[in-house]
């Protein structure tokens, strides 16, 4: 069964309507002139004044409140089998999980010996080989703390004890804050493990809306240890760009999409990028490729490459999270109609940075079959800041029908000048240049939006 990790709120529509508030918070008053605010989710009640008809469509799914108030002749409709009401407070019967191995989203006021993140006594996440222990026996105010890095709905935790030594907490203290500095409590006594091993999971008794989760012991065995996870309401984002659309205020970094919704393809780590041109970009390539080195491709059919380091002269080819692209059948499981490419080398300072909504590019990456011919045809791309190489513009000739490797064997070039090229012809690493081997470190990204 897929793991989902985040969830779906109201897209705005030009004939809905809307929330006066700018968060989930308490009341929203809704009418036809007024422009939807994000996110769309109300604790509270959700007022149709009178003469307003508030429509739903189909492909919204769902809106969220506890309560629905009628003035007069305000109406609520529900166009499709899709579209319906559901309270705020709805749990999910089999909520997402969420713990990720990864520093940034972790935090602890102590750590037994100091351990660093991802080693002995700092590994808390869900299934690792030790857990998180507190610096300090119980005096009930250690703590464990999870970033979900954007607000979400929570409806609880997911834990478990220290896998090597019989300690585990037997009840805390949960709270839930947006900003990390104000908190609410969501459990102020949860009951929690009695055994190292046995996932525990604990749903709040009303869904919390919140950022960060924090987790106080309150009475352990042994000594405070723990793993952590986190309960979430809803159900997973397809893109970067849903993600942005949805929480505008979302920072680049790690989330997790489900390319497909409920179809074959898994929910997968990726990396959004949340800030260049309008945000909402999901990263599909990236090799950061180190001089006098010649590594092969990684082809990834179930999983999306994460960006790492961005400094040229970084080698990142042993690394299984940030080295590698897409296969045509992954790609074509994400619905998109934007590429951006970026690349730079050591050999000159040129940059390339454009994106595009060329057919024969995208179809082309989506399938193996075709090529980018047109791609320098003006109109057919756009520059973006910092852009300052000779391709896409310069492209006279296209390699066509490249499989699995469209994206990398030289998608696009002008004969011994200009190539994009990424381990071309098997040894040929290039950016807007044509050195014709790999002596020279280069940085290759492509982006879908």
């Amino acid at each position: 069964m897929k793991k989902t990790f985040l969830f779906i709120f109201l897209t705005q529509m030009s004939f809905l309507i809307a929330q006066t508030s700018t968060n989930s918070s308490g009341n929203g008053t809704y009418t036809n002139t007024s422009s939807w605010t994000s996110p769309k989710d109300l604790t509270g009640t959700a007022n149709i004044v009178n003469g307003h008809t508030i429509t739903i469509p189909n492909n919204i799914n769902q809106v969220y409140s506890n309560k629905i108030n009628f003035t007069g002749t305000g109406k609520l409709v529900l166009e499709g089998s899709l579209s319906k009401w559901v309270p705020a407070t709805n749990l999910n019967s089999s909520p997402p999980i969420e713990s990720f191995n990864n520093a940034a989203n972790w935090s602890a006021s102590s750590v037994w010996v100091n351990s660093s993140y991802g080693t002995g006594f700092y590994t808390p996440w869900i299934d690792s080989n030790q857990g998180w222990s507190a610096g300090s026996a119980l005096n009930y105010t250690d703590y464990l703390q999870y970033d979900l890095k954007s607000p979400r709905w929570i409806q609880g935790i997911v834990c478990q004890g220290r896998v090597d030594s019989p300690q585990w907490v037997t009840s805390a203290k949960v709270e839930v804050s947006t900003d990390n500095v104000n908190w609410t409590t969501a459990a102020a006594n949860l009951t929690m493990n009695s055994d190292q091993s046995t996932k525990v999971y604990k749903n709040f008794d009303n869904v919390m809306f919140g950022r960060y989760v924090r987790v106080t012991p309150t009475a352990v065995y042994g000594h405070p240890s723990m793993r952590l996870g986190i309960l979430l309401r809803d159900n997973v984002f397809k893109s970067c760009k849903e993600i942005i659309t949805n929480f505008p205020n979302a920072t680049s970094g790690i989330y997790v999409i489900d390319p497909d919704g409920t179809g074959a393809s898994p929910s997968t780590n990726c990396y959004c990028d949340m800030t260049t041109d309008g945000g909402g970009w999901t990263l599909v390539l990236n090799y950061l490729h180190l001089a006098n080195t010649n590594p092969a491709l990684v082809v990834k059919t179930n999983a999306l490459p994460l960006q790492g380091s961005t400094t040229l002269g970084t080698d990142e080819s042993a690394s299984a999270s940030t080295w590698g692209h897409a296969s045509n059948s992954y790609l074509n499981s994400f619905t998109f109609s934007e590429l951006r490419f970026y690349g730079k080398t050591s050999l000159h300072v040129r940059v390339i940075h454009f994106k595009t909504s060329h057919s024969n590019t995208i179809n082309y990456f989506k399938t193996g079959t075709g090529s980018m011919t047109g791609i320098a045809t003006t109109g057919n791309y756009t520059t973006l800041t910092g852009h300052t190489a000779n391709l896409p513009g310069s492209s006279g000739s296209y390699f066509t029908n490249q499989g699995n490797i469209s994206m990398t064997e030289f998608p696009m070039y002008l004969g011994a000048t200009y190539h994009w090229g990424i381990h071309g012809l098997g040894s040929r690493w290039e950016v807007d240049d044509y050195p014709n081997n790999y002596a020279y470190s280069t940085f290759h990204q492509i982006w879908i939006r």
